[in-house]
């Protein structure tokens, strides 16, 4: 005994393959250890952006057959095509647009909000109209847009490879 603490002895086991088994102090401090490395590692790759926020894989490059012409009616945007290709099918007047809503004063990923009917980015409050235009800074250049292209049949496509080199 040492200043009235008592000494235990640590017990090995032997598991049914002959290995050692953990004793408790090895396994708490494997459960530290692996924690503290995924709190690094998640806090390294976090960054300051929230779990909604982080970009996903998107399909960037290729033709993307839209749908029908008459889904994106004037005065529209649709999400939809949003978390596979990042992009928000709009129309002002007749003429379908997809629009890469990252902003282009920092890049952040600008939301629709169809309340206000406007992008408005969560960084540092850039606003967009339906078009993609800037209406309230600190971003000064539109948001990268393109004319979907109507085929004969009524279908709408966009080249994504095109609007991602935008």
């Amino acid at each position: 005994m040492c200043h009235g603490m008592v000494h235990m002895k640590q017990r090995k086991e032997v598991n049914v393959n002959g290995d050692s088994a953990m004793t408790r102090r090895e396994m708490v401090v494997l459960a530290g250890v692996t924690a503290a490395v995924m709190c690094g590692v998640g806090g390294g790759l976090g960054g300051c952006a929230s779990t909604e926020e982080k970009e996903k894989l998107l399909i960037t490059s290729g033709v993307v057959n839209l749908g029908p012409a008459s889904d994106f009616p004037a005065g529209t945007a649709n999400t939809r095509f949003m978390d596979m290709y990042g992009i928000v099918v709009v129309n002002s007047s007749g003429e379908p647009a997809a629009i890469r809503p990252k902003c282009t004063h920092k890049g952040c990923m600008a939301k629709w909000e169809e309340d206000h009917k406007e992008f408005i980015c969560p960084g540092h409050g850039s606003r967009y109209d339906l078009m993609g235009r800037v209406t309230n800074g600190p971003a000064t250049r539109p948001l990268p847009a393109m004319l979907a292209e109507r085929l004969a049949d009524g279908m709408l496509t966009v080249d994504l490879t095109k609007l991602y080199a935008l």
